[in-house]
């Protein structure tokens, strides 16, 4: 499983680089961004602590773990807002 992260890191380390080695103000601008590839988990333990979590895309989702949570924001490019247990 893998995921795209935002090309904006990328960009500000490419032109921080610039910067930092003093290239000459009109230095051509790099033409493309490589996107870097992060890995998202691949598995959870099986452990029962059931969560219901926030993401910032408004939605809210129950997972048996926080570790599911977390896959699902990796998988579905999303952070999380907030996770409570759910005491049943």
């Amino acid at each position: 499983m893998r995921k795209l992260v935002a090309p904006f890191a990328t960009l500000l380390l490419t032109g921080a680089a610039g910067l930092a080695f003093g290239a000459p103000a009109h230095a051509a601008a790099p033409t493309a961004v490589v996107p870097v590839v992060q890995e998202c988990p691949g598995f959870c333990p099986t452990y029962y602590e059931p969560v219901v979590c926030l993401f910032s895309n408004g939605s809210t989702v129950w997972f048996s773990n926080e570790c599911f949570a977390e896959v699902y924001a990796c998988n579905h490019s999303l952070s999380i807002l907030r996770c409570a247990r759910v005491r049943g």
